[in-house]
Parts: C-alpha cells; structure tokens; sequence
C-alpha cells in the first residue's frame, strides 16, 4: 500500500507515472525540460560511469568504489523491469543500473541537490532519461544548456521569425540551414509535429517551431550557429546551472577560462578524495603558499549552481562543485595561467568554462 502511494505522488510530483513505477524504491525521478534526472530516495543525486561499458558489469572498484559508492539494491524483494537492472559486483554485492549503466553517489556531494560529481575527469555524469525524441534526435549538453541533436550529435537550432509549423527559411536560407527531415510516416506526438514545407517535403517541428541543422557546425556539442545568423538560436531543453554574478570568461591558450569580475583566472586545489572531509575547513598544503590567494566570499554571498562557500580559517570561502577555489598573485592580464605551470604540488588547475558540467 506505501509503495502504491508513493507512486502516485511521484507522478504527480514528477510528472511521469510510468517511470516512477518502473523505478526503484530508493530512486527518484525529477523532471526538468530535457527529462527526468536521478537522485536516491534522500534527494542525492545519481551518477553514471563513462568507464562502465560492459553490460552488467561496474568498473568502480577500490579507491574508486570509497569515492563514488554503488546504488545498492537493498532487498531481496526488489525486481528488476523496463530500464532498470541489477549489476553484481565484484564482491557479489548487487547494484541498480539504469538503461545498462550501474548508478553511483558522490561521496563529497554534502546535501540534497548537490551535484558537485558531475563531468569530474570527464567521466561521470549525472544520471538521467531524456525526453522522448523522434528516431534519429535526441538530447546533448552543450555551453547553452542541454539541446537538441540529430542522429551525428549535431546541435538542432530554430529560427525567431518562423511562425507555429510553418517554415520561413527556404531557398538561399537552405544553403547553411538544413530542415530536420521528417519520414513519409512520420506523425506528430506531445511536443512533436510534422509540417509540410513549400516544395512539398517534411519537416519535423518541436513546440511548433521547424527545427534545422547549422551545415557550418563540425563537432558534436558545437554551437556556432548560436551567432551565426539573427535571430537563430540552438533549441535549448534545459539551460546550464547559474553562475555568481561576479564570474567571468576570459580566452586563454588552453581555452575559455572561469575568472572573477576582475578577470583574474581562478583555480581549484584538486585533493584526492581521502583529503575531501566534507563540511570541514579546507587548506591545502603549497609548496609556495604565498603565490595563492583564497578567492573570499562577501559576507551575504549565496550558493548558487556548482558554486557553494566553505568555511576556512573562520572566513568563507568560494568553491566550485564542494572544491576551494584560489587566485594566483602572478596572474596580471586576462587569460594569464600562471598557477597552472609552477611545477610541483603549487600546480593548480584553472576551471575551464564547462560544457554544461563538463569541467
């Protein structure tokens, strides 16, 4: 009787009936505008392992296991069905994995919401289930935010101007931007529709808005049809996490760097995870601590996004995804990466601007 009200709030809740009853009993689904992301029944959310590519198999074992603990299935009761299964590890213990990928939590994640474990390493990612998307699109994360793609992982954009599942870019307009085309059989389905173009071809549309692909675009996750043209935007499902409003971007020989107001490059002191006690004081040890100024917080600063405030030596300090973060006195110009090539434990690392997480 428990399990079957909880169901139902879930679904009221988060919007989905089907996948809160597929879902385990120590999982939560919480929808957003690219589908639904993970937590535990505590609010903790749930991660994935690039490294996992075996099925039924987890390649977290060790040191790696302490860092990132298995989503164990807690009783012999729980069954398995639709995206969800059960991994057994290496010490026969069994843990849930979602659409084949075993779940983890992030042993410095300190509170519900947290998510400081996403695109550490560029290999974990917080586990979720897209919406759903015609064959041939689906969902990535990019600098804007989660967008759509096609079937090669090429961001889809819209264009301001088009009117409700009509289409204003034809002719000369098609030599940069191809139409999303849609199958013969194609039907529309919840935010999805077809329409029909001027020459007679197909063309799916999301919200009513025709969607293309940016012919100039070459990678995966690039979004240079973001200013490419007026009025053309990347189709955005859910936007990044926020940044404070004192955080800047600035170019620099390995990229686009996170600096502060005052454009001075900021760095992270990247403990192993055995040096991460969570909530404690945190001050790392340099080799020269004098170079390394700790990036303060004003005293009615608030924690917004990746970014929270730890408490060193009686002061607040800035961190980014629960790590401390520092300023370099020999960084003077925008860019300048000083912190990062000092050799030795002084070596910090500059924070890339992320792609969404990535970072």
């Amino acid at each position: 009787m428990l399990r079957t009200v909880s169901l139902i709030v879930a679904s009221l809740v988060f919007g989905s009936p089907l996948l809160a009853a597929e879902a385990p009993r120590q999982v939560v689904l919480h929808q957003h505008g690219h589908g639904w992301t993970l937590t535990d029944d505590k609010g903790m959310t749930l991660y994935t392992y690039e490294k996992d590519v075996d099925p039924g198999k987890s390649n977290c074992v060790g040191a790696c296991a302490r860092q990132w603990p298995a989503l164990a299935v807690t009783s012999d009761e729980d069954r398995a069905g639709g995206d969800w299964s059960m991994v057994v590890r290496e010490d026969k213990s069994r843990q849930w994995a979602f659409q084949g990928k075993p779940l983890y939590l992030y042993k410095n994640d300190a509170k519900p919401g947290d998510a400081n474990g996403d695109g550490v390493a560029n290999q974990w990612n917080i586990a979720f289930k897209p919406v759903s998307t015609p064959p041939g699109i689906g969902v990535q994360r990019t600098l804007v935010g989660y967008v759509l793609i096609d079937q090669k992982k090429m961001t889809l954009y819209a264009l301001d101007k088009d009117k409700a599942d009509g289409s204003g870019c034809d002719g000369v307009c098609t030599q940069n931007w191809s139409p999303m085309w849609a199958p013969t059989v194609a039907h529309g389905f919840g935010d999805w529709s077809v329409l029909t173009r001027k020459d007679g071809s197909r063309q799916w549309a999301f919200k009513g808005k025709p969607i293309y692909r940016y012919k100039h675009d070459a990678h995966p996750a690039e979004i240079s049809g973001e200013t490419a043209g007026k009025g053309w935007h990347a189709v955005v499902l859910e936007p990044p996490p926020p940044d404070p409003s004192w955080v800047t971007v600035q170019t620099s020989d390995q990229g686009e760097l996170l600096a502060d107001a005052q454009a001075r490059t900021l760095y992270l002191f990247d403990f192993a995870a055995r040096q991460l006690p969570t909530g404690n004081t945190l001050i790392p040890k340099f080799d020269n601590p004098d170079d390394w100024i700790p990036l303060l917080a004003a005293a009615d600063a608030k924690a917004v996004g990746y970014w929270s405030i730890i408490e060193r030596e009686g002061k607040m300090q800035w961190a980014y995804k629960g790590l401390p973060i520092y300023l370099n006195k020999n960084d003077k110009a925008p860019g300048d990466l000083f912190g990062a090539r000092g050799g030795g434990r002084a070596r910090l690392r500059p924070i890339l601007r992320p792609g969404f997480g990535v970072g």
